[in-house]
């Protein structure tokens, strides 16, 4: 039984918010986090951020240009936040063309909660590089490093060098054990150097998206 008191964080690729925003307000499993991260917003610069607003939580945008072809951008990070956050944060931090976005509160400063997305045409050795220099900064950090990282967890070919980063080299875990998107991947990943008894996390059904949502409880 989560806590009350427990800091709640969903993540959740929504495969273009700007057509779910509506579906997102009416989901009591979002309404119920005290972060949530959403990737693939696909926002254009031009959208207000009164369009996205959600009731009782504050919206940062980490928006990323279309490029010179018409239509949206295919990528984007929006991250909604009903309790207080340390100042300065969130704030991005996209490296290689991978989006990061970097949160911390004011209840828990000490935690870093790190949304994480990769577009799969992106090289593989741009995320592991990408991820040394956020890793890089404090060593002695304590980390939710969560998003589409496009790595198909269950496939030990595909996930092994990310495996050595992470595991072997950094100590983290990796929290999520089951497919996380209709095609039966599991691309969708939560690492973290919280002990075993500080953390908690699962994944939620989703009926807008093909991706699942994946969350973390914090004891706080």
């Amino acid at each position: 039984m989560l806590d009350q008191s427990d800091l709640k964080v969903c993540y959740l690729n929504a495969r273009s918010l700007h057509k779910h925003i509506e579906d997102v307000r009416k989901d009591i499993n979002y309404s119920s986090m005290d972060i949530v991260i959403f990737t693939e917003t696909r926002f254009n610069s031009s959208d207000t951020d009164n369009i996205y607003t959600i009731d009782g939580y504050r919206l940062f945008r980490n928006d990323v240009s279309q490029g010179t072809g018409p239509g949206r951008p295919y990528g984007g990070t929006a991250v909604y936040s009903r309790v207080p956050l340390k100042e300065g944060y969130p704030y991005t931090h996209n490296v290689n063309e991978i989006e990061f976005t970097i949160i911390k509160t004011e209840s828990n400063p000490h935690l870093s909660i790190i949304g994480v997305y990769r577009s799969p045409s992106i090289a593989i050795s741009r995320l592991l590089s990408s991820l040394r220099s956020v890793l890089d900064e404090d060593s002695s950090a304590q980390n939710i490093i969560i998003g589409d990282f496009n790595v198909n967890w269950m496939v030990e070919s595909d996930r092994q060098s990310l495996y050595n980063l992470m595991v072997v080299q950094n100590h983290y875990r990796q929290l999520i054990t089951g497919f996380t998107t209709d095609n039966r991947t599991l691309i969708d990943h939560l690492y973290t150097n919280l002990i075993e008894e500080e953390i908690e996390a699962g994944i939620l059904e989703t009926y807008f998206s093909d991706h699942k949502a994946i969350w973390a409880s914090v004891r706080t």
